[in-house]
């Protein structure tokens, strides 16, 4: 009987130490669940913008584009600034850079790499993963002599 009595404290003992450390020390791995979760992401919109593409030299025209930014809402709740100057400005930066596309004659593969190296250069700058896809809203290339007619022969773009 007493060996009954002793098994049944231990029991109990074990038991409650159990208890005593889950509640204290928490499930191992359901925090970091709960900080992963994902909560879907935002759409972000610049403004209409006009970056300048200069090939030897000169301007050739100017890219006229308005983009959207599937943000992430997680990684945007924690952001203790504005994204939009720094996605805008990696937008500026990888379009001025880009001498490998010819604006003129656009290929799908252009326009793949474009929204693939903006998000990329946005997400480097940000220093996290925030920006998931980027879409055209817009996309124009105008030359530089079509801006010269306009301007010189006073339309000022009027039809």
């Amino acid at each position: 009987m007493l060996k009954l009595v002793v098994v049944g404290i231990w029991i109990i003992a074990v038991t409650a130490s159990a208890t005593l450390a889950s509640v204290y020390l928490g499930v191992p791995g359901r925090e970091s669940a709960d900080q992963n979760e994902d909560l879907g992401v935002e759409e972000l919109t610049s403004e209409l913008a006009s970056i300048p593409i200069i090939r030897g030299g000169d301007v050739a025209g100017y890219v006229i584009l308005q983009l959207s930014f599937a943000a992430d809402r997680a990684v945007l709740e924690q952001m203790k600034l504005d994204p939009m100057p720094y996605i805008k400005d990696a937008a500026f930066r990888v379009i001025f850079t880009s001498t490998g596309i010819d604006f003129r004659h656009l290929k799908t593969d252009d326009l793949d790499n474009l929204t693939d190296s903006i998000s990329e250069e946005a997400n480097r700058r940000l220093g996290m993963k925030l920006v998931r896809q980027v879409l055209f809203q817009q996309l124009n290339f105008v030359r530089k002599e079509d801006i010269r007619t306009n301007w010189i022969s006073g339309d000022g773009g009027e039809n």
